[in-house]
């Protein structure tokens, strides 16, 4: 039974870590969880590294969501902006999200 200083969305996160599903056996498609506690910091305020990520049949990344480097809000002079950690790569792009 969760306890009301608990949250139970990231308790299922962090026991999540280190699962690969095979979405797909023929197609060659699977889902990898990495969710480790870290000590918060202004980067990473929830004290979580993560790291969700959808590969297809060359085991190559087609989605992912994860916190493991910094990337700017937007190319340019409006990329000035505070760089964010939560980010999803779709493919070859990388966009911020909260």
């Amino acid at each position: 039974m969760a306890t009301p200083d608990r949250d139970a969305g990231l308790d299922t996160l962090l026991y999540l870590d280190g699962v690969v599903l095979v979405v797909d056996e023929k197609g060659g498609y699977w889902v990898k969880f990495e969710v480790r506690r870290i000590e918060a910091t202004a980067a990473r305020p929830h004290g979580l590294y993560y790291s969700l990520t959808l590969h297809g049949t060359a085991n190559e990344r087609l989605v992912g969501f994860d916190n493991a480097h910094g990337v700017r809000q937007s190319l340019g002079p409006a990329g000035k902006r505070p760089i964010a950690f939560d980010h999803k790569h779709r493919f070859r792009t990388i966009s911020p999200y909260e």
